[in-house]
């Protein structure tokens, strides 16, 4: 036997536990960020929030990837620096062994079938954000029909803890709508088209930006400071994220006519893309479906050309 000969490969059962623990908690974190959540787990919605942020389209935001990649692989990078010769040694260990073998076949199948589901995920959410962009860019016709009926009441608790009513809106027009923080299709399209519009109409005249949430169940009051930043409303000089008792919630959407078909295994929720403009007075002016920005900015300047 040569003298340069490699030795043969033991099992360093530390080093290999130190490995199996980081794969555990890697796979428990990530599972945190993708993985459908309990209808009625509104603690760990919120520490997914808080860990990880929500954008519109439902995945985490920046600062949330960093956390899930940089984390894990920094850790990974430590446990090589210190035990890498040991978990190599057992891995060939197990490479030798036919059970072990298998394991590890089943171990890297497991890791790249839970990275295309979630690349899947991701593209599933821009796609379906990009389909229900509305395709026309038409102008508001001059004849869309102006309401005047009074808007329905409101009476939620917003992100800040304070109780909204229609009366605290009067005085500018106000845009309302509802959707839900888990949401990954129609909701972000509405975020997005409230950004547009308030964006496009001059600082100190934007309107009010009021979305009432259709999942009480999950977007607690407490949740809504981490819903409110996700959806990055909180840079808008007046928005409102509102929930309350789940009975209450969901009096306040019927009263507004917004239909919706809630799945009580998942949580998920189908319902339109519906954006209400009221005027300064409280009342429904504009009720719109799935609207560009530029529809719901021409509103709110037909309103502000209306005489007081």
């Amino acid at each position: 036997m040569s003298a340069h000969a490699e030795p043969a490969p033991r099992f360093a059962p530390f080093a290999a536990s130190a490995f199996a623990g980081w794969l555990v908690v890697t796979a428990t974190w990530w599972a945190l960020a993708f993985a459908p959540l309990p209808v009625s787990d509104a603690w760990l919605a919120a520490a997914r929030a808080v860990c990880f942020g929500t954008l519109p389209n439902g995945l985490p935001d920046t600062w949330g990837w960093m956390l899930l990649v940089l984390g894990p692989f920094s850790m990974l990078a430590f446990l090589l620096a210190v035990w890498g010769r040991e978990v190599g040694s057992s891995g060939r260990w197990l490479a030798r062994r036919p059970g072990g073998l298998v394991a590890l076949a089943l171990l890297v199948a497991a890791g790249a079938g839970s990275l295309a589901w979630v690349a899947e995920r991701v593209v599933a959410a821009r796609a379906a954000r990009d389909a229900s962009l509305p395709a026309t860019r038409e102008p508001l016709a001059e004849t869309y029909p102006r309401g005047f009926d009074p808007a329905p009441a409101l009476g939620l608790v917003d992100q800040n803890g304070a109780r909204l009513e229609i009366a605290d809106l009067a005085g500018r027009p106000a845009l309302v709508t509802f959707a839900y923080g888990h949401c990954a299709t129609m909701c972000p399209t509405l975020v997005t088209t409230l950004h547009r519009a308030s964006a496009e109409i001059a600082g100190g005249a934007a309107p009010a930006v009021v979305v009432v949430t259709l999942d009480p169940w999950r977007d607690t009051p407490g949740a809504l400071p981490s819903i409110i930043a996700g959806w990055e409303l909180d840079r808008l000089p007046r928005s409102h994220v509102l929930s309350g008792e789940v009975a209450r919630v969901e009096a306040v959407r019927e009263n507004w006519g917004v239909p919706a078909d809630r799945d009580a295994s998942t949580g998920e929720i189908v319902h339109p893309g519906l954006i209400f403009v009221l005027d300064r007075d409280g009342r429904l002016a504009y009720r719109f479906l799935n609207p560009p920005a530029e529809w719901v900015v021409e509103a709110v300047a037909r309103l502000d050309r209306e005489p007081a």
